[in-house]
């Protein structure tokens, strides 16, 4: 029996890469050298919605790592996600698309991890990650938080800080009327999940008063920004809830005092990747110290020694709910469906195509 069980265990430990993954003990420049011998292109699915979110990890990354081939694909997480399936089953599991995700599409890495398509990887930086955004096990790791639900504001409209919404029934104000520009909920998910969040404390009689404000929707996270940003004397679209200010100028924001979401961006490396060095390479450059800085100002980290705010320390917002709401596409679909049938399907090109 026990010469069984210690077969059983050994059997185990043969057909599972995921059992005592060691944390990355290299320096940074080693990868580097690896990854100079490896002299491989590599190939990243990175979920973004506007230009400048590629435009920025590119350029550092290049600076950062002279040498280094980068072929970035910058999609929506929710068209990567589908090309990377697609070219999995097109190729009977030998490419992935990519050899790492970087990606908002949460409930994809736990399938992902279950398939067998995932290398089981620590960086070094893995002990100060807060445990509860990284896979126990090194398949996947939350690289850094982006949130919504804070107000965006173009400040030469709004001079007086004092009177800027904090709470979701402020922008029912007259004031606001035909200012607000938001990002379809049915489009986004995470932004899916923001009006979930709202809907479940006001109810639908919330949708219903601010359509009377004649809202316009527009597709993509940081286009409320954009256009909230245009002085031009045209535009009257200067405020929003449902956007990120990152990568936008001429708009300042503000913490929501409302519930609001958060959650841990997610990278993994494809245990087909043709560049497996370069990938270690990237994933620890995006929770090295200088990459955490640049992202820095989004207040929250999913590295301790990064977390300005302390991103478990909110009582609005709980960054681990997003994931839950994720992983039952049931919900989600449902949802989803309610929205549209308010606000009409999302209507536009892909964002990354204007801006």
């Amino acid at each position: 029996m026990l010469a069984l069980f210690i077969f059983a265990l050994i059997s185990l430990a043969a057909a599972s890469p995921f059992l005592d993954v060691p944390v990355e003990n290299r320096s940074i420049n080693e990868i580097y050298e690896a990854a100079l011998k490896e002299n491989k292109t590599l190939r990243v699915a990175w979920g973004g919605d506007v230009q400048a979110s590629g435009s920025g990890i590119r350029h550092y990354f290049e600076n950062r790592f002279p040498g280094i081939k980068l072929d970035l694909s910058l999609d929506l997480s929710k068209y990567l996600d589908a090309e990377i399936d697609r070219q999995y089953k097109k190729t009977n599991g030998l490419d992935e698309f990519a050899d790492v995700a970087v990606l908002q599409s949460l409930h994809d890495f736990p399938r992902w991890k279950a398939e067998g398509r995932l290398l089981p990887y620590k960086v070094s930086q893995w002990n100060d990650i807060y445990s509860k955004f990284v896979d126990e096990e090194g398949a996947y790791t939350g690289l850094y938080i982006f949130s919504f639900g804070s107000t965006v504001y173009n400040p030469t409209y709004y001079r007086d800080p004092d009177a800027i919404p904090t709470t979701y029934p402020d922008f029912l104000k007259p004031q606001f009327f035909r200012r607000i520009v938001l990002t379809y909920p049915n489009d986004d998910d995470a932004i899916l999940f923001l009006f979930t969040l709202i809907v479940q404390k006001y109810g639908w009689g919330f949708m219903d008063s601010l359509a009377k404000q004649q809202v316009t929707w527009v597709r993509g996270t940081a286009t409320p920004s954009i256009l909230g940003g245009d002085n031009s004397t045209t535009n009257p679209l200067s405020i929003s809830f449902a956007s990120s200010s990152a990568f936008a100028s001429g708009v300042s924001s503000k913490m929501s005092q409302d519930v609001y979401m958060a959650w841990p961006q997610t990278g993994a490396i494809f245990a087909r990747a043709q560049a497996p060095e370069t990938a270690k390479l990237f994933m620890n450059y995006l929770m090295d110290d200088q990459w955490q800085d640049v992202v820095g100002e989004r207040i929250f980290a999913t590295r301790k020694s990064f977390d300005r705010f302390g991103v478990f320390k909110q009582k609005n917002m709980d960054p681990l709910k997003y994931f839950q709401f994720m992983s039952n596409r049931t919900d989600v679909e449902s949802w989803r469906g309610q929205f549209e049938s308010v606000v009409g399907p999302p209507q536009g090109p892909n964002p990354n195509q204007e801006f």
